[in-house]
């Protein structure tokens, strides 16, 4: 069971070259950078599995080659794409799982984001595919989560589905919440993005230094799943 979750916002600029020389988001890829080389696994080591939770189109799980081309970024513009590791994959991602594994790739290796698991869930997936992703998810140490609604809904909302299959995982891992404030400034930029960590309580084995990781931030008074703190940046 995962005990992180980073809820990002999926917007194609946290991909670098993707704005061309233009870099209208730094200071939010540098907070969910943070975010994500800070996560541990259960037992506080480095991630062996990470897991994607992202709207799509159509619903889909397994392993994805992400591509900007359904947002009219070709492959050949994107950094890096071009030696991602050639994997058994069931296709390619749509836009926002492909943002999340851009950037996953970015901070913490190509590798680990081409073995990551990806679930894509259409507006009207039904209650057995909700449980289903749930299900699948769980098995992963670290969860990224694309936020962003592609009817336009919001910068930093999540699609009912995508919050549906979140919030059971969230409160099966009594997870706690932080949202990260991140101001933007842009033509056609939303003001603010909210970069959202949710951690679980530690097992009471862990050790602070194993892997010379640090533990995830966590309550063990207060199992409710709610936001904790905000902070801006």
């Amino acid at each position: 069971m995962p005990v992180h979750a980073v809820v990002l916002p999926a917007t194609v600029l946290l991909v670098p070259g993707a704005a061309g020389l233009a870099r209208p988001v730094d200071r939010l890829r540098r907070a969910v950078r943070d975010e994500l080389v800070r996560a541990v696994g259960p037992d506080g080591a480095w991630p062996a599995r990470w897991g994607v939770l992202a709207p799509a189109t159509r619903t889909a799980v397994g392993r994805r080659r992400p591509s900007l081309g359904a947002a009219g970024i070709a492959d050949r513009w994107v950094p890096g794409l071009d030696r991602w590791p050639a994997r058994s994959v069931a296709g390619r991602g749509g836009v926002p799982a492909s943002v999340v594994q851009l950037v996953l790739g970015d901070a913490v290796g190509a590798d680990a984001a081409a073995e990551a698991l990806v679930v894509e869930l259409a507006a009207d997936a039904d209650d057995a595919s909700l449980a289903g992703a749930a299900d699948a998810l769980s098995a992963c140490d670290v969860l990224l989560v694309a936020s962003g609604d592609p009817r336009g809904e919001g910068a930093s909302s999540c699609t009912p589905a995508v919050a549906t299959v979140l919030d059971r995982l969230a409160r099966a891992g009594g997870w706690t919440a932080t949202t990260r404030s991140v101001t933007a400034a842009g033509p056609h930029l939303p003001g603010r993005y909210d970069v959202v960590t949710w951690s679980g309580v530690a097992p009471t084995d862990q050790v602070a230094d194993a892997a010379n990781q640090p533990t995830p931030a966590s309550s063990s008074q207060n199992r409710t799943v709610r936001p904790t703190r905000t902070v801006g940046t």
